[in-house]
């Protein structure tokens, strides 16, 4: 494209500034010669307004109007080439020139404006062959880059040093960077946005470093466009991983599969170390918060596992504050997260959900977005301090077996409770209960394969105690 300091330039051309020459930076994107009255009305964005004057009103507000109207119009600039018996230009209309940025250029009345079109549809013509031309280089790096990695990350890296460009792509919703500068950005650095076409959520950022292959917003939504494919796939990829994610969720919560077998397939899907089971209590609930969630930035690595129920949302993430703090950002700063102990085929899948949820009781009363079961285990020993706390322990560990107790006879919370009490002395706790020793064997062991805990083991005593004080506290058991 040329622009109205590049025609002034042109000798041959005879053209001047009468006003708004700082305007001159302004694209020429066609020529058009009018002398009728409103030539706004025959004339696109960009256009040459050619005219000698013809249809130029004389009054100097008028001719103030006529102006404004020409710049409404996104006309590039005018040239007037008058002839003898035109209206003169008047002071008001240049000072508004002035105002405006609007160019009016001045030419001898000998200007064939056939000659000036012709020179601007020439470098329009050269101004598309060069955008093609670019388009290509563009379509042909891209192409390369795939061939180069697999990953888009050092794909962008590859297409920023073959065009002398730094890409960065970020995320709509949390403006966190989903792919960042690399090198990282300098304090003067200003570079424009290009938003993503599809359902990404994205925007394309471009620091053009020293070249003009990127002067044209046109080439940038060819990117833009190109990357929204790709990130439409990985949406895609990551929308499947989710569907599996939430069935194994639910085989382990089931017990289908127990979780030392599920290692591998957690393996498979990045996650590794240390994972904990996270219970989510966000105040912005609604059914895009859910179904998004795994698309966030920094889940890109790896791939959750999510589940929900009518009251919170639960996920099965390596144990990482960059993690939980882009849940957050996410779901909003009102969000609470109770986190469990590390997850550990001792602990089980099913133990680890309920600590975090015992964690995000706790939480909930307090304005601490954070909190990991471990830091409870003292004040768990000691009790629980609450009525949900109490409510969540006793469902917790007695839940299947008041269930049992509702369609059988046998008393086994009771038996459980004196035995603790006789301090797990056989032949006394028999005798209060005025049962066969052998028949509190039978009731104990009940009781273990119910609840998963051994009644008789350090561990059993001391989880089985505090749920019968928790029991206590909500009316359930006498003292």
């Amino acid at each position: 494209m040329i622009t109205v300091d590049e025609l002034i330039k042109n000798e041959h051309l005879g053209l001047s500034f009468k006003s708004g020459r700082s305007g001159g930076k302004r694209i020429v994107t066609w020529a058009h010669a009018v002398d009728l009255p409103d030539p706004w009305r025959w004339i696109s964005s960009g256009t040459l307004v050619m005219t000698t004057g013809g249809g130029l009103p004389s009054d100097p507000m008028e001719q103030v109007e006529w102006l404004r109207q020409l710049e409404k119009a996104n006309a590039s600039a005018i040239v007037i080439a008058p002839r003898e018996f035109s209206p003169e230009i008047t002071q008001e209309m240049l000072d508004e020139a002035t105002n405006l940025g609007f160019p009016i250029l001045g030419a001898s009345f000998d200007l064939e404006f056939l000659r000036l079109a012709r020179l601007v549809i020439e470098s329009v013509i050269q101004a598309q062959r060069d955008r093609f031309d670019a388009g290509n280089k563009l379509f042909q790096v891209y192409s390369d880059t795939l061939w180069e990695s697999s990953k888009l990350e050092e794909r962008l890296q590859i297409i920023g040093q073959k065009l002398s460009v730094n890409l960065q792509i970020v995320d709509n919703e949390t403006l966190t960077p989903i792919f960042d500068f690399t090198p990282p950005l300098q304090e003067t650095d200003s570079p424009y946005s290009v938003k993503i076409p599809g359902n990404s959520q994205a925007t394309l950022n471009i620091l053009n470093k020293n070249s003009r292959f990127f002067d044209e917003a046109f080439l940038s939504r060819i990117l833009a466009g190109l990357l929204s494919v790709e990130l439409e796939r990985g949406m895609i990829d990551r929308d499947g991983k989710r569907t599996e994610g939430e069935a194994l969720f639910h085989d382990l919560l089931s017990g289908e599969i127990e979780y030392g077998a599920a290692k591998t397939m957690l393996e498979r899907r990045a996650l590794y170390g240390k994972l904990v089971t996270i219970a989510i209590d966000s105040s912005n609930q609604g059914s895009r918060q859910y179904s998004d969630i795994h698309h966030i930035p920094e889940f890109y690595a790896i791939y959750p596992l999510f589940s929900r129920d009518e009251r919170r949302m639960y996920a099965v993430i390596p144990d990482d504050k960059i993690l939980l703090d882009a849940l957050i950002n996410y779901l909003g700063k009102d969000t609470k997260i109770g986190v469990s102990s590390p997850i550990t085929a001792m602990i089980g899948f099913k133990e680890s959900i309920f600590q975090a949820c015992l964690a995000l009781a706790r939480i909930t009363e307090s304005e601490t977005q954070i909190i990991h079961y471990s830091h409870l285990d003292l004040e768990l020993a000691l009790g629980p301090k609450t009525v949900a706390e109490a409510r969540a322990i006793v469902g917790h560990y007695f839940g299947p077996i008041i269930e049992y107790e509702q369609s059988n006879a046998l008393p086994l919370l009771k038996t459980l409770a004196i035995f603790l009490k006789c301090d797990g002395n056989w032949k006394v706790t028999s005798s209060k209960l005025d049962i066969h020793r052998q028949t509190l064997v039978y009731r104990l062991k009940l009781v273990e394969d119910l609840t998963g805990i051994k009644p008789t083991s350090s561990l059993g005593i001391t989880r089985f105690w505090i749920a019968l004080e928790a029991a206590k506290t909500i009316g359930l058991l006498e003292d």
